[in-house]
């Protein structure tokens, strides 16, 4: 990786006018053209068919594609270059980080604690009602 290179993630919505396929070849157009910039495609995005969530271009559905990908800050006018044409409803580049892989759930207990499963042997069954009932009575001072 070169040092003056920097992560970028670009998203961007693809007009519903044109078919999957097209808008396909639009996305794979766009990656060309950022790695004859001298970019570096880091993770490439599917492109994908959403309901927007308000009417973007009087457009109520897009094609939503992504990638991630490494490129010099002055060449970064090409890419918006491109991303400025009519099949381009919105884009969206912003600076990317790396982020380890996160789990779908936090975790309740940290690894280092010791999980203890009580068994129902260990548990002690309630011995008499009276008895519990004239502790409360105590406890709640009637």
């Amino acid at each position: 990786m070169d040092k003056s290179q920097t992560l970028y993630e670009v998203a961007y919505l693809i007009s519903p006018a044109y078919s999957e396929e097209e808008a396909r070849s639009f996305h794979q157009s766009i990656k060309d053209g950022a790695q004859n910039a001298g970019g570096l495609i880091e993770h490439d995005g599917d492109v994908t068919k959403k309901r927007l969530a308000y009417p973007v271009k009087k457009m109520t559905e897009a094609y939503l594609a992504s990638f991630l990908m490494l490129l010099d800050s002055d060449k970064l006018a090409t890419l918006k270059s491109a991303l400025a044409s009519k099949e381009v409803l919105r884009y969206m580049l912003s600076h990317g980080k790396r982020q380890p892989a996160r789990l779908p759930y936090k975790p309740r207990l940290k690894p280092s604690q010791d999980v203890i499963l009580k068994t129902s042997e260990d548990l002690q069954p309630a011995s008499n009602i009276a008895e519990i009932d004239k502790k409360l009575e105590e406890i709640l001072g009637k």
